[in-house]
């Protein structure tokens, strides 16, 4: 057998056995337990005071986020504290308001642009629908997150519901999206085996749908709506061509360098006349000679360590397609068809850069003189003197040191009789932001 053919076997073997596996037949106690300890988790994280931002997180925080509304206030200091019902539909009304002007507020903070309204996700829907959806579920988490957070009662932080409330709470609160779509977006938000639950975190058992707050983050929203419309093989491509559309986003950044000059999807054709491929984006200085080439992927934004992975992946195979077109042009086999009026291409001093939407990435290239970088990064220097300035920063990019500007610690939780140890970054008190050399 090939050895191909036998990793595949091995592969198929493994997932049969996952899905075989006793702990997806267990009850709805077993699934509670596990939900309670992820709130656990996050309850002590709060406690504690921790948080998870670095600097290029936090470019993509609000400043200002809406506080409890009266209503709610009212109702959670007078809730009993064995109550088991839920809030009246002022206070719920009240928490998807809420919820749905939080989450407009995450998705205009963020530097790179968020994903316009009208972004198809398939079979008709749109985004703007799935946020008005996403405002209910995640209006509903947050209202039991601050219950439990006011109550110290960690059971409260759970929601559950007959599948067929929550579709009719969809319908009273989401009028304008319709029912086909509701269903389509609960459909794709509710977990099973190979989806993510960060991306569909809605635990289903039974007629009951389980909603756990440490599951859904307002900050998310696009990436939640983005992969859960990807995970459908059908509608991957499709997703992937509007979000490389978002890409111009580079383009505009960059006209906004001193004596630069900028080119999209600068074609490169072969002697024989066919084609090599395309630049993506080209800057020039032409008075200095400089020029920038980008090779530009926008993968969806990573929420967990093997989407930022995947995110590498990506990396380091468009800086080999970028090496494999650069090396055609050097040896003369491929032109690059760069505006009439700049200078000729070989007169140029090039430098070749990757360029991803918020992503550093920092494994090793596994190709000379390609380097990698983001947009939230370089919207972060502010805007480049010129573009000699810009490409010395690509080329060795400012970088928060060890020691320095944080520390490594670890940290330590009980769950049950096991312990949860933890990697987490101590920021130094001086904040330290990317800078210009």
């Amino acid at each position: 057998m090939k050895p191909e053919l036998d990793l595949l076997d091995t592969v198929s073997d493994s997932r049969a056995r996952v899905r075989a596996h006793p702990a997806w037949q267990t009850g709805p106690e077993r699934i509670y337990d596990l939900l309670r300890t992820a709130t656990k988790l996050r309850a002590m994280e709060i406690t504690a005071g921790m948080t998870s931002d670095a600097f290029l997180t936090e470019a993509a925080v609000p400043t200002r986020l809406p506080e409890l509304s009266e209503a709610e206030r009212k109702w959670i200091s007078t809730r009993p504290v064995n109550s088991r019902t839920g809030p009246p539909p002022e206070v719920l009304r009240a928490a998807v308001d809420r919820a749905a002007v939080t989450i407009e507020a995450y998705r205009k903070a963020v530097p790179e642009g968020q994903v316009p309204d009208a972004f198809p996700l398939g079979e008709g829907m749109t985004a703007g629908d799935m946020v008005r959806v996403l405002a209910v579920i995640m209006g509903v988490a947050s209202l039991c997150e601050k219950t439990a957070h006011r109550l110290s009662r960690l059971e409260t932080t759970l929601a559950h519901m007959p599948v067929s409330q929550l579709m009719a709470l969809l319908a009273e609160m989401c009028p304008t999206v319709s029912e086909a779509h509701r269903a389509l977006a609960v459909e794709r938000l509710t977990y099973r085996v190979g989806r993510s639950c960060r991306t569909s975190p809605l635990v289903r058992h039974g007629d009951t749908v389980i909603i756990c707050p440490p599951l859904v983050t307002p900050r998310a929203v696009d990436p939640i709506m983005l992969r859960s419309a990807a995970h459908d093989p059908r509608g991957f491509g499709r997703i992937g061509r509007e979000q490389g559309d978002r890409a111009t986003a580079w383009a505009e950044w960059l006209r906004a360098t001193p004596g630069a000059v900028v080119a999209e999807r600068v074609p490169a054709t072969r002697t024989d006349g066919r084609s090599a491929g395309d630049l993506d984006v080209v800057v020039v200085d032409p008075s200095s000679r400089v020029g920038l080439c980008l090779e530009i992927k926008w993968p969806i934004e990573a929420l967990s360590l093997p989407e930022a992975m995947k995110v590498e992946n990506w990396t380091t195979s468009a800086a080999q397609q970028l090496d494999r077109l650069r090396a055609e042009l050097r040896a003369g086999m491929a032109t690059a068809h760069l505006p009439g009026d700049w200078p000729p291409f070989e007169s140029i001093d090039w430098t070749w850069c990757v360029g991803t939407p918020q992503q550093l990435c920092l494994r090793p290239l596994p190709t000379p003189e390609v380097h990698a970088t983001s947009l939230r990064y370089v919207q972060a220097l502010g805007t480049p003197p010129d573009l000699s300035t810009l490409v010395g920063v690509l080329v060795k990019p400012d970088l928060p040191v060890e020691g320095v500007h944080f520390e490594v610690a670890k940290r330590s939780f009980s769950v049950g009789r096991r312990q949860v140890h933890l990697d987490v970054l101590g920021m130094s008190v001086d904040r330290w932001r990317p800078r210009f050399r």
